[in-house]
């Protein structure tokens, strides 16, 4: 006679290889305690696992034949389970034991699995695909000092799909959360030393875990335990003796709203990203690739405020080129002023310098605390090597003009009037033939 350890896996493997399923130790207990031939009825079995015989009368021991059917491909009923599952062990006689090993090895996994999460599965949705999967498949911990709670509410949970972990009191909690963090606690008030609102508070104080919802699960109903378990951050309450489709209906409900506020956390990171990278390419002339006008102003701005508080010298330098018919070439323009920008970049290379498209062909520099002596010596080496720009498919020349100035920002002295200074420097520069620099200071 086949014995009823190797009938009850051999079922096991059918109905996960047929329909994708695991038993819950629920199912297998039924299922084993048939095969053996106990005549127990669906009432015994709820006095000694804690359910209600209406549960498992209408939900868990119909599942379990309708799994059998499925798998099976004929209707499997309790009185009839064994011969058909020694038939289906007989069909099977070809196969040598480790091949069946082999078979049913995915269904031990699964119960390994259930008693011990790996600390690499701290992220239930690093391994799931589908919303309705991170629901179903979620790592939940149970906190309760009674073991039959305990187990009560871990069979009711696999049963639905989920991820069980347990710890029987406060200080193991910890730890187990600590080492992985769950989706989900459920967590009851009244245990020795650390209850369940100390517990509570020492996780909403802990930002690696102040995110995790706790779901109180207690036979305390007075209001001010109610008051107190939201007030120490609890997310919802569940009064014992508690309806079993009402437990289910309220962790999922966190469940959903822990998945939206991780998706919105996603997309407000993603419009972040969006939004630095749109700044930044606001802050960027495209034909350049040096600082934008509008990157310039603001740059200035707080220079001058800066030097303005710590009293030293902010220098300022245009740089134009000067060519009448540079606009009817456009392609000729374009890599003449990308070419002078780089030149510009390789020569103010301090990481406090700024090197902006002015105008059109027209570059500002900015130079924090920098004497007009050192900007104007830069300025001749830029003019050096700007004469030794070529530009592939054009041999005509062009010249480069330069007003710098210089000043200790001061209240009797305004940002505009230094612009503005600087730009006559410029103008002057431009008046005069070829390559000139014109500077002062206050």
């Amino acid at each position: 006679m086949i014995n009823p350890e190797s009938l009850l896996e051999l079922a096991e493997s059918l109905i996960h290889n047929q329909t994708n399923t695991y038993c819950s130790d629920l199912h297998r207990k039924i299922l084993l305690s048939t095969l053996r031939g106990e005549r127990k009825t669906y009432e015994q079995f709820a006095d000694e696992c804690g359910y209600s015989c209406k549960y498992i009368k209408h939900d868990i021991a119909p599942k379990l034949w309708h799994l059998l059917s499925t798998a099976i491909g004929e209707k499997v009923t309790k009185s009839n389970v064994r011969p058909i599952l020694e038939t289906q062990m007989r069909s099977h006689h070809h196969l040598d034991r480790s091949n069946f090993n082999w078979q049913v090895s995915p269904v031990r996994e699964h119960r390994e699995n259930l008693q011990e999460i790996p600390s690499t599965m701290n992220n239930s949705s690093q391994f799931l695909s589908s919303p309705a999967a991170k629901l179903t498949r979620a790592n939940i911990l149970l906190v309760d000092d009674e073991p039959k709670n305990l187990k009560l509410l871990s069979d009711l949970l696999e049963e639905q799909g989920y991820q069980v972990r347990q710890a029987i009191n406060g200080a193991i909690a910890l730890e187990a959360i600590n080492l992985a963090a769950p989706d989900l606690i459920l967590l009851d008030i009244c245990m020795p030393e650390l209850d369940g609102y100390s517990v509570c508070q020492k996780l909403k104080a802990n930002p690696k875990t102040k995110d995790i919802p706790v779901i109180f699960v207690t036979a305390f109903d007075e209001p001010w335990n109610k008051v107190k378990a939201f007030s120490v951050g609890a997310v919802d309450y569940i009064h014992k003796p508690f309806k079993v489709i009402e437990v289910l209906a309220r962790i999922e409900n966190q469940l959903k709203i822990k998945q939206l506020q991780q998706e919105l956390l996603a997309r407000n990171a993603q419009l972040q990203q969006a939004l630095q990278e749109l700044q930044r390419l606001a802050a960027i002339d495209s034909v350049t690739g040096v600082s934008s006008r509008d990157r310039f102003n603001e740059y200035l701005v707080f220079n001058w405020h800066q030097a303005s508080k710590t009293q030293t010298p902010l220098t300022l330098i245009f740089a134009e080129i000067d060519r009448l018919d540079l606009d009817e070439n456009s392609h000729i323009k374009a890599q003449l002023l990308f070419e002078t920008a780089q030149t510009i970049k390789n020569i103010f290379q301090r990481s406090q310098d700024l090197i902006a498209r002015y105008q059109d062909t027209t570059f500002g520099i900015i130079l924090p605390d920098l004497k007009i002596e050192k900007g104007a010596a830069m300025a001749r080496t830029l003019l050096d090597r700007v004469k030794k720009i070529e530009i592939v498919g054009s041999d005509f020349n062009f010249s480069l003009h330069i007003g710098i100035a210089a000043v200790l920002p001061d209240r009797n002295f305004q940002l505009e009037s230094f612009l503005t200074k600087c730009s006559n420097l410029l103008d002057r520069a431009k008046k005069e033939d070829g390559d000139r620099i014109i500077l002062a200071e206050d």
